[in-house]
C-alpha cells in the first residue's frame, strides 16, 4: 500500500484547527517516519513541541535542522536555527558553543565572544574550572589584545598545574608585551614561563632578546653562556646568540656565529646580510663587503642578488671609490648579464682605480669596457695609460687575474693600511659586557670552526682573495692552529710580492717562517724571490705542513654561477698515474678488493691520521668508468688505456686544492681523497668531475653514447685510533648504487 502524504497532512491540519495538538503531532511524526529528511515537517514538529511546552523535544528537532544546515555549509540558516533554539534555553552550552564557532568562522568576533561568555558563566557556576579555562582561552584567541584576560588565563593554568599551557601563555604574552614596548612586563612574563620549564626555547629566546632590547646585555649573555656550555651545537640557541650579537651591535661576533650557521643551513643568508648591514652601519665597509662574499653565489642562484646590490650601493654612497664594492657589483651585473649596469660600474671602477694609482686594474677595466661599448673617451684613456706607464701591459700579462673583471681580485698599494692590522682590531673595554663577548667564542669553538671552514672554502675557490686569507690566518692563530696560520702567512707574502708590495710581503714571509720553525714546517727561510705566483718553489704545503717544489698553474678567473674554470692540467699531476696497473682483467673488482688496496694507500692513511689529529672531516669518492670492460673489448687495450689516461688527466685537472689527491686502484677506477670536506661539498666536487668526464665526448657503443663515470661519495669525522674501513665501505656502497642506477651519476651516503 503506497504512502499518501497529502492525506496525513490534511489530517494533521484538521487536528490543529480543532486544537488537538497531540493528535496533530502524531500525524506529523507518521510523515517523518516515512520521510525523515523533510525539513519543513521537522521544523513544524519543533514549533508544536515548543507551543506545548515540550522544550526538550523542540530543541531536539531544531538542532536537527541547524546541524543539517551546518553540514551543508549554509551558515546563515544554521545560525538562525541555533538562535531559535536559544530562545527556548538560553544557557544550553552545546547550542552556545556551536553558535560561537559559526560566528568565529564568519569573523563576527563580538557575537562569538558573547556565546563563549555564556558558556564560561555556566562552567563557573558549576565549578568546572578546566572547562572554564578552555572558554577563556577561546575568548582570548578572538581578542589577543585583552592583556588582562591572558594574564588571568596564564595564572589559572599555573594554579591548575597545567604547566605546558601556562608556559605557552606566559611566553606568547611576553611577545605581545614586548611588541607594545612594555618591556619590563614582557621580561617578567618570559621569566614566569622559564620558571615552569627553563628549556622552553620560545620563552628563552624571548627573554634573551628582551634583555638585549632593554640594554641588559650582561644578563642576555649570561643566559646564553650557561645554556651553550651544555648544548654548544644547538642551532636554535646559536641563532639566538647571533641575534643578540646583532642587537648588541657587535658585528664580528655575529659574523662568526652566523657564518657557522650558514654552513649548516643556507637559509641563514638573511642573517649574513644583516651582519653586513651592521658593519656598514658602523662604517666598516671592507668587512661589510667580505661578509657579503659568504653568500654572494647563493644569492645569485636564488636570483636574490638585489639584496647584495642594495648594500653595495650604500657602501658606494659612503665611498664612491670603494673598489671591492665596485668589483662585487660588476660581478653581479656580469653574472646576471645586465650589460648597461656593468658598463656604468666599469666606468666607476676605472675612476676609482686611477684615483688610487692602480693603473693595471684601470687598464683591465678599460679593455673590458671597450669590448662592451666602444667609445673614443675610453680609447683615449687607454692610450694615455700606456704612454704614462708602458709597463702596464706587462702587469696584465703577469697577473692573469687582471685579464677579466674578477670580483675577488684584491690589490694593495703602498698607501693601503696593512690588512692584518685591520683584522687584528678587537673590542677593548673594561666592562663586563665586553668580557662576556670575548669569552663566547672560546667557549663555543664550533662557531669559530664553522667560520674557518667557510673561509677555507673561499680561499680554495679564490686563491688570491687577500681579505679572506687575512681573516683565516687570524682565526687559525686564535684557535692555536699555528701550522695552518704559517701557511697563510707565507701565501699572503707571495701574493703581496706578486703585487709589488715588498714591505707587506717581507712581513708576512718572516712571520710565516717563524711559525714554521716553531711547528717544524720549514728548515730554510723563504725569500721574496721564491714568491713568483707562476712558479711557487718552496711553497708551504697545506696537506703535509712542509715545503717543497710544488708547481702551480697560473691563476685563473674564479668560479662563476655556471661553474669553476679548471686551474690545473695533466702536466701538474700530484699523484703519478699508471693506468696499466691491473690492465687488462682488472674489471668488476669487489668492494673488499678495493678496500684492501685503499687501506694500504699512503695518501689516504696520511690524510686520515691528519683528520684524526685535528678533528676534521675527510671525504672519499670512489670513481668507476661505466661498462669499461665492454669498451676494452670493443676498441682494444691501447684505446682503453688512452681513454683511462684522458679521464685521469681530467680528474686531476679539476682537483684544485693542494691536499686533494687522486688514487688509482685498478685499470677501471679511481679514488679521490678530499681532506676537510663534508659530504655535501664532496658531492659538488663529484658532480663537477662527472660533467667534465662526460664533456670529453669519448665515443662508447654501449653506454650513454659517450664514456661516462659513476661516483660513490662518503664523508667521515675520524676519531683517534680509528681506521678508514667504514669510510671506504660507505663510498663503495654508494658507488655500487650509482652503477646499478644506470651509471653517469653521483650517489652520496
Amino acid at each position: 500500500m503506497s504512502f499518501d502524504k497529502d492525506k496525513f497532512l490534511k489530517s494533521a491540519e484538521k487536528y490543529l484547527q480543532q486544537g488537538k495538538m497531540a493528535a496533530a503531532i502524531g500525524e506529523y511524526e507518521k510523515i517523518l517516519d516515512i520521510d525523515p529528511s523533510d525539513i519543513n515537517i521537522i521544523n513544524t514538529l519543533g514549533d508544536l513541541y515548543a507551543r506545548t511546552g515540550q522544550n526538550k523535544e523542540a530543541i531536539e528537532y531544531y538542532l536537527k535542522i541547524a546541524d543539517n544546515y551546518r553540514r551543508h555549509n549554509d551558515i546563515v540558516k544554521a545560525i538562525a536555527m541555533y538562535k531559535k533554539t536559544q530562545k527556548i534555553d538560553a544557557s544550553n552550552t552545546d547550542v552556545c558553543l556551536r553558535l560561537a564557532e559559526l560566528y568565529a568562522h564568519q569573523q563576527h568576533n563580538v557575537e562569538a565572544k558573547q556565546q563563549y561568555n555564556i558558556v564560561l558563566e555556566v562552567y563557573r557556576r558549576e565549578g568546572k574550572t578546566k572547562q572554564a579555562l578552555k572558554m577563556m582561552k577561546a575568548i582570548s584567541d578572538l581578542d589577543p589584545e585583552d592583556i588582562n584576560l591572558r594574564v588571568e588565563i596564564a595564572r589559572s593554568y599555573k594554579d591548575e598545574n597545567m604547566n605546558n599551557e601556562a608556559k605557552e601563555m606566559f611566553s606568547s604574552l611576553g611577545e605581545t608585551l614586548i611588541s607594545k614596548d612594555r618591556v619590563n612586563e614582557g621580561i617578567y612574563s618570559f621569566q614566569q614561563a622559564l620558571a615552569l620549564d627553563y628549556n622552553y626555547k620560545p620563552a628563552f629566546k624571548g627573554l634573551v632578546q628582551a634583555y638585549a632590547q632593554n640594554s641588559e646585555i650582561d644578563k642576555a649573555f649570561g643566559m646564553l653562556n650557561d645554556v651553550l656550555s651544555k648544548h654548544p651545537q644547538d642551532v636554535e640557541y646559536l641563532d639566538i646568540l647571533g641575534t643578540v650579537y646583532l642587537k648588541a651591535k657587535t658585528p664580528e661576533q655575529a659574523e662568526a656565529t652566523f657564518s657557522y650557521l650558514y654552513q649548516i643551513d643556507k637559509a641563514y643568508y638573511t642573517k649574513i646580510l644583516d651582519v653586513a648591514r651592521l658593519f656598514l652601519e658602523k662604517g666598516q665597509t671592507d668587512q661589510a663587503v667580505t661578509v657579503i662574499d659568504y653568500c654572494l653565489e647563493y644569492l645569485l642562484e636564488l636570483k636574490e642578488e638585489g639584496l647584495a646590490t642594495a648594500i653595495l650601493t650604500d657602501i658606494l654612497k659612503l665611498n664612491a671609490s670603494h673598489m671591492q664594492a665596485l668589483r662585487r657589483l660588476g660581478y653581479i651585473y656580469m653574472s646576471t648579464q645586465k650589460t648597461s649596469n656593468l658598463i656604468s660600474t666599469l666606468k666607476l671602477f676605472v675612476q676609482a682605480a686611477l684615483s688610487q694609482g692602480n693603473k693595471p686594474e684601470a687598464f683591465m677595466a678599460l679593455q673590458q669596457l671597450l669590448t662592451l661599448e666602444p667609445n673614443e673617451e675610453a680609447k683615449a684613456q687607454l692610450v694615455n695609460l700606456k704612454e704614462d706607464d708602458p709597463s702596464v701591459d706587462d702587469s696584465i700579462a703577469k697577473d692573469p687575474l687582471l685579464q677579466t673583471f674578477n670580483p675577488l681580485t684584491t690589490s694593495v698599494n703602498a698607501d693601503t693600511p696593512a690588512p692584518q692590522e685591520e683584522t687584528k682590531k678587537v673590542i677593548r673595554s673594561s666592562t663586563r659586557t665586553s668580557a662576556l663577548l670575548a669569552g663566547m667564542a672560546s667557549q663555543n669553538p664550533e662557531i669559530m670552526d664553522g667560520q674557518i671552514e667557510l673561509l677555507e672554502e673561499m680561499v680554495v675557490t679564490y686563491p688570491d682573495y687577500i681579505e679572506a686569507r687575512v681573516k683565516l690566518k687570524n682565526s687559525y692563530m686564535e684557535r692555536g692552529l699555528k701550522e695552518k696560520a704559517a701557511e697563510q702567512f707565507l701565501t699572503l707574502g707571495k701574493i703581496y710580492e706578486a703585487q709589488g708590495n715588498k714591505e707587506l710581503a717581507r712581513e708576512m714571509l718572516t712571520e710565516g717562517y717563524k711559525l714554521s720553525i716553531l711547528t717544524g714546517g720549514v728548515t730554510t727561510a723563504p725569500t721574496l724571490a721564491d714568491a713568483n705566483p707562476l712558479n711557487r718553489t718552496g711553497a708551504f704545503n697545506r696537506a703535509t705542513g712542509t715545503t717543497g717544489t710544488h708547481s702551480v698553474a697560473p691563476a685563473q678567473p674564479p668560479a662563476t654561477a655556471k661553474g669553476r674554470i679548471s686551474s690545473l692540467s695533466g702536466a701538474f699531476q700530484k699523484t703519478p698515474i699508471n693506468p696499466t696497473v691491473g690492465f687488462p682483467g682488472s674489471f668488476n673488482r669487489s668492494s673488499a678488493d678495493i678496500s684492501s688496496r685503499l687501506l694500504t694507500n699512503k695518501v689516504l692513511k696520511k690524510e686520515w691520521k691528519r683528520a684524526c689529529r685535528y678533528s676534521r672531516l675527510i671525504a672519499l669518492i670512489i670513481v668507476k668508468v661505466d661498462d669499461f670492460a665492454s669498451y676494452l673489448e670493443t676498441f682494444g687495450e691501447e684505446m682503453a688505456e688512452n681513454c683511462f689516461k684522458k679521464i685521469a688527466d681530467t680528474l686531476i685537472s679539476e682537483l684544485n686544492r693542494p691536499g686533494d689527491e687522486l688514487i688509482t686502484y685498478s685499470g677501471e677506477g679511481f679514488a679521490v681523497v678530499l681532506p676537510e670536506t663534508p659530504s655535501e661539498g664532496a658531492k659538488v666536487v663529484a658532480e663537477r668531475l662527472r660533467v667534465c668526464v662526460e664533456g670529453l665526448s669519448i665515443s662508447h657503443v654501449n653506454v650513454n653514447q659517450w664514456v661516462t663515470v659513476n661516483f660513490g661519495v662518503a664523508s667521515s669525522a675520524p676519531t683517534r685510533n680509528s681506521t678508514p674501513d667504514e669510510l671506504i665501505e660507505m663510498a663503495c656502497a654508494a658507488q655500487t648504487q650509482a652503477s646499478i642506477g644506470g651509471g653517469n651519476r653521483v650517489v652520496t651516503l
